[in-house]
């Protein structure tokens, strides 16, 4: 049977043979045919004029792939930022961006990131603008260097997504470049536009190619064995990854019992508040062609939500299920995309995950459809959403989006229906304005978070957005652009209640030689809390206004910095101040530094206690990470991951929340402090494309404690923890 599978393999492989080297040296006759892209235009600051270093593309379809060859000048008085970087966190670096949609129709498309150290970064684009680097595709690409310059060789292999179509002999797809020059901050594009305007995938330009079959089979086997020191226990496990794509209409990915062990770990966070911590994630089987089920909300919503699965169990035990196997396939037929989901947990708590798409896309109009489904044995309770959308965009100057939700939960012997729709325009008049407005509505018994993540129901809500910029700046002037925005909400329950609306003003500054400065006023009119009190009643919370100034400075001898200061409202009427600092140093290309501090210090904290009673505190925070990444030769990396997150709160004063959502005097509060803290150590080798070893050590803990502490006491304990305690090795392998 595994010879059959290695022969069946090998039918489907790439041609052995390429008339394109991927070498970063496009020398071939063949790029003599290519298409070329050139006039790149600043968009970073926002000038629109001619960029300070020429850039030449070429893009030309091939049996292999598409390929596209960068010719970056760049003279030797010009630094060249070239550090490596882990894939997907390239933050300052000399590189170039292609981002291609293969179906030319503004729903789903992919960003291709070379640096000129060959690191490398790569994303999926949905919503217009929605960026997520979660997903690692198989691409070749290299960079090359001479005294005029240097160039890079992409070639995306036609298996890397799904295409409708992939049959006929032609397809137009849709393609944006870019360019970035690290040391003076600067970003040249072609086409004219910048990656953060709200529209922007539907800006893309459109060419026609030549369009070949490729067809792949891959299997990624892998072992792990972990070793817990605290609790001196050992744990192996063994599974696989499986990813076919017959042709470019069709993809099936499978795993059977998955490992998603701890090579990447979580940000440390402490939630106080009544809305669940979003996370992203990493784990190959669900960053695969996920962004057909990428659906959300305005709000923040995700109507599939993949960290559930595989998430904390239904059985109280607090650790993660364990997942049995899980089976997603997307595919096209004509203009009609589809996706079908399925995911089934172990044991008997385990949970059935089933989520089924559809995606109708004539030319400017796009009609959808998302069922989601969950099956709790443990609980009891069954639920069931579908969403339906509608995106409608008769030219590149408007568009108009909208969504229908519906829920339905049976959680033993009751059942609860719920509702809820949003409707928004985008609107972009010129290079200069743009504006959006949105209306929604979600009402109480709204709830998709079995499958999905939902920030809050029981919501109305209107909403205005404005951007301008101010790119004719005179020439003496030291600022190259000016961005300014609005962003005004208007809000209410459910039930009427009338919840703090938001004015939000925004400032942001390129300057020419480099860096840029962010300034930021939020003002909270007075209104209605309805989450603070987790279900006790409405608490009223008087006007607060809030403050920020940011300053990111240019790359200066392998480092930079950002410095910003908040002055802020947190509870009802005192004042918090917070500082933010983030240092980037290049001790040499290989070796790299990243370190952050955010400290706060607030009057006036209010805090939920329990039932309807709250507390307002003075307290201190510390949320500080560094980063320590070593690439000591190709295809090793060492990186080494510190975080600490306290929270000391004393003096409390207990309230109890009264009529009309005043909160009366109920004595005294008692002093507490949280402290978490995280390491990470790890070392990763390349085999192959997708194909490593890790070895990684994981150590860190959780502490609340009815007392409190300065920082330093804080830290000192904080680095004693030990929930957590153990050593993971994994091979994962490509066939």
């Amino acid at each position: 049977m595994l010879a059959r599978l290695f022969l069946l393999w090998g039918a489907f492989a790439l041609p052995a043979s390429a008339a394109i080297v991927v070498d970063g040296v496009p020398d071939e006759p063949e790029w003599q045919q290519a298409r070329v892209f050139g006039d790149l235009r600043r968009t970073q600051p926002y000038t629109l004029d001619t960029a300070s270093v020429e850039t030449q593309v070429r893009m030309l379809a091939t049996p292999e792939g598409l390929a596209f060859a960068f010719r970056c000048a760049q003279d030797p008085s010009l630094p060249r930022v070239k550090p490596f970087t882990p894939r997907d966190r390239i933050s300052s670096a000399d590189r170039v961006n292609i981002m291609i949609d293969f179906d030319a129709d503004a729903k789903t498309a992919y960003n291709f990131t070379v640096s000129l150290s060959n690191s490398i970064e790569d994303a999926v684009i949905t919503e217009e603008n929605n960026f997520n680097a979660d997903w690692d595709a198989d691409w070749a690409h290299a960079v090359h260097e001479d005294d005029a310059g240097w160039a890079v060789e992409i070639v995306l292999p036609w298996t890397i997504a799904t295409m409708r179509d992939s049959a006929a002999d032609k397809r137009t797809v849709a393609v944006y470049f870019d360019r970035v020059l690290a040391s003076r901050s600067e970003r040249s594009a072609v086409p004219a536009i910048f990656y953060g305007n709200p529209v922007f995938l539907s800006a893309f330009e459109k060419v026609e190619i030549p369009q070949y079959r490729s067809q792949i089979l891959d299997f990624f086997p892998y072992v792990s064995a972990l070793y817990d020191v605290k609790n001196d226990r050992q744990e192996f496990r063994g599974g696989m990854d499986m990813f076919w794509k017959p042709s470019g209409d069709f993809q099936l990915t499978a795993a059977l019992n998955p490992d998603f062990g701890q090579v990447e770990s979580d940000e440390l966070v402490v939630n106080f508040d009544a809305i669940e911590t979003f996370y992203s994630d990493k784990r190959p089987f669900f960053t695969e062609n996920q962004g057909l089920f990428d659906l959300r909300t305005p709000q923040g919503g995700r109507i599939l939500y993949t960290r559930r699965v595989g998430g904390p169990s239904d059985d109280d035990s607090g650790r993660a299920a364990d997942i049995d196997a899980a089976v997603k396939l997307n595919g096209n037929a004509g203009r009609l995309k589809y996706g079908l989901f399925l995911a089934d947990e172990a044991d008997d708590a385990g949970r059935q995950f089933t989520a089924a798409r559809l995606l109708y896309t004539p030319d400017t109009v796009g009609v959808g459809l998302l069922v989601t489904d969950v099956e709790r044995p443990a609980l009891d309770r069954h639920a069931t959403v579908s969403t339906t959308d509608l995106r409608w965009q008769p030219n590149e100057r408007f568009q108009l989006n909208g969504q229908i939700l519906l829920s339905d939960v049976e959680s033993g012997d009751q059942s609860s229906e719920g509702a809820g729709a949003w409707i928004g325009a985008a609107f972009t008049p010129s290079a200069r304005w743009h504006h959006e407005a949105s209306l929604a509505h979600y009402d109480a018994q709204l709830d998709f978070n079995d499958a999905g993540y939902l920030p809050r129901n029981s919501l109305n809500e209107l909403r205005w957005t404005s951007h301008v910029k101010v790119n004719d700046r005179p020439a003496e002037s030291s600022v190259a652009a000016i961005d300014y925005g609005a962003d005004i909400r208007y809000s209410t329950n459910d039930r009427g209640v009338r919840l703090p609306a938001t004015v939000f003003l925004t400032r942001e500054a390129s300057f020419r030689r480099g860096g840029a400065y962010l300034l930021e006023y939020q003002w909270r009119p007075p209104g209605y809390d309805d989450e603070i009190a987790r279900g006790a009643g409405n608490v009223w919370r008087p006007s607060r206004h809030w403050f920020f100034a940011n300053y990111v400075s240019p790359r200066r001898n392998g480092w930079h910095y950002e410095s910003g200061i908040w002055i802020l409202q947190e509870g009802l009427g005192g004042h918090a101040l917070q500082w933010e600092g983030r240092l980037v140093y290049s001790f040499s290309d290989r070796l790299s530094l990243d370190a952050e501090v955010n400290a706060r210090s607030s009057r006036d904290w209010l805090v939920w206690k329990q039932d309807d009673q709250l507390a307002r505190y003075e307290r201190s925070l510390w949320d500080t990470s560094i980063n320590l990444d070593w690439f000591p030769r190709a295809r090793h990396e060492l990186r080494a991951k510190v975080q600490w997150f306290a929270v000391s709160a004393h003096d409390g004063r207990g309230y109890r929340l009264g009529q009309r959502g005043r909160l009366h005097p109920d004595g005294s509060a008692d002093d507490f402090s949280v402290n978490n803290f995280g390491l990470q150590l790890r070392y990763r080798y390349e085999l192959a494309p997708q194909s490593d070893f890790y070895a990684v050590y994981s150590r860190g803990g959780f502490e609340r404690r009815d007392d409190h502490d300065n920082g330093l006491a804080l830290f000192r304990d904080a680095v004693s923890l030990r929930d957590a305690d153990q050593f993971l090795v994994k091979l994962r392998y490509r066939f």
